[in-house]
């Protein structure tokens, strides 16, 4: 058990990303060749935990059936609180991170729902996170219901599962963005931009939200101040692909220098990401990016651009690129919207259409 203790310390000396999961991997091996279950549970809770918060959360999706196959199958698993609380831990993630895989149907991510709830309720704990996690993937997929979810959200009480009080508001204003309540955005905003609620998401993940507001109502001048407050704090981490992509459609239309600079940073991680939604973000924001380049005439030289000489960009002219992009990121749309039933992600990527002849 010592062992294994000092060995779960040592996982913070490696890098975060594969060589931290590279590591945690190998853990898992030892504690399941020795059966000790506690510590098999434990480090696979590991593996989901960086894989969730390093961007890829493929790996997640890899480890989370196993992680419950033991849950279940172990009656001293479930009868002991603190793997119990974890359990729910992972499946809060887990809901959020499934509908981000196209290849997951709605039938299971829904069962994925209702386990989650069913899990909730045997341990006496509020429902607040399962209503705002259901909330974020229904907006994608059925208005009505994510503004059910909502209100129940509201309605119940916050508790150790729970996101914490600034996600708490951060899912308020996403809310009431999403159905144009402006001005109660902006209140449900105002401590997490006072700098009063923090997580490790805020405050870019809400700037994010509001960037994504003005742009799609065409107010530049208003995104432009909140990619100003953003852009430094999501830089250069693979989990934030979808936010560069907004900055990419942002900086298309109003700064197309910045959009090359910010491309050029991050197109590394978008090549390695095995996260399809954060690509298809990605991909969307360098296609209007590229387009936009084309439209105005810039002349690219593709040498300059901050990227891998084999990389397979220099493939395309640079003519070419947009179209590229395009092909990638409709490849994805296509599965998205097929699976939620919607249009969301199309009308994403053709936000731009008016302005490009």
């Amino acid at each position: 058990m010592a062992d294994f203790s000092s060995l779960e310390h040592e996982f913070y000396l490696f890098d975060r990303g594969e060589p931290r999961l590279k590591r945690i991997r190998e853990a898992i091996t030892e504690a399941d060749q020795k059966q000790i279950l506690e510590w098999q549970f434990r480090f696979r809770y590991d593996y989901l935990e960086e894989s969730i918060f390093c961007g890829d959360r493929y790996f997640a999706m890899i480890i989370f059936p196993e992680m419950l196959s033991l849950y279940e199958k172990h009656e001293s698993l479930y009868q002991d609180a603190r793997i119990s609380h974890d359990m729910l831990i992972c499946f809060k993630w887990i809901v959020e991170a499934a509908p981000e895989f196209p290849q997951i149907s709605r039938a299971e991510i829904d069962s994925y729902f209702r386990l989650f709830k069913k899990m909730l309720l045997e341990q006496g704990k509020s429902l607040s996170i399962y209503y705002m996690k259901h909330c974020l993937f229904y907006l994608n997929v059925d208005k009505a219901i994510a503004a059910a979810d909502f209100y129940r959200f509201l309605e119940e009480p916050l508790d150790d599962i729970s996101d914490g009080r600034a996600l708490y508001y951060d899912q308020q204003a996403m809310y009431y963005l999403t159905i144009g309540e402006e001005e109660k955005a902006l209140e449900a905003a105002k401590l997490i931009f006072a700098g009063k609620l923090k997580s490790n998401a805020l405050p870019q993940a809400t700037y994010h939200d509001f960037i994504r507001y003005y742009l799609e109502r065409e107010q530049y001048a208003h995104a432009v101040h909140y990619a100003f407050l953003t852009e430094r704090r999501v830089a250069c981490d693979p989990y934030y692909l979808d936010i560069i992509g907004t900055l990419l459609t942002l900086y298309s239309i109003t700064k197309i220098p910045d959009g090359l600079r910010l491309f050029s940073i991050h197109y590394a991680l978008y090549q390695t990401s095995k996260n399809p939604l954060l690509k298809m973000l990605f991909a969307i924001g360098s296609y209007h990016l590229f387009r936009a380049m084309n439209e105005e005439k810039h002349h690219v030289i593709l040498e300059q651009l901050r990227v891998a000489r084999d990389s397979e960009i220099f493939r395309n002219p640079p003519e070419k690129i947009a179209e590229y992009f395009y092909q990638a990121a409709d490849g994805w749309v296509q599965k998205f919207d097929s699976r939620n039933g919607t249009d969301v992600f199309s009308r994403m990527l053709h936000l731009l259409d008016d302005k490009f002849h």
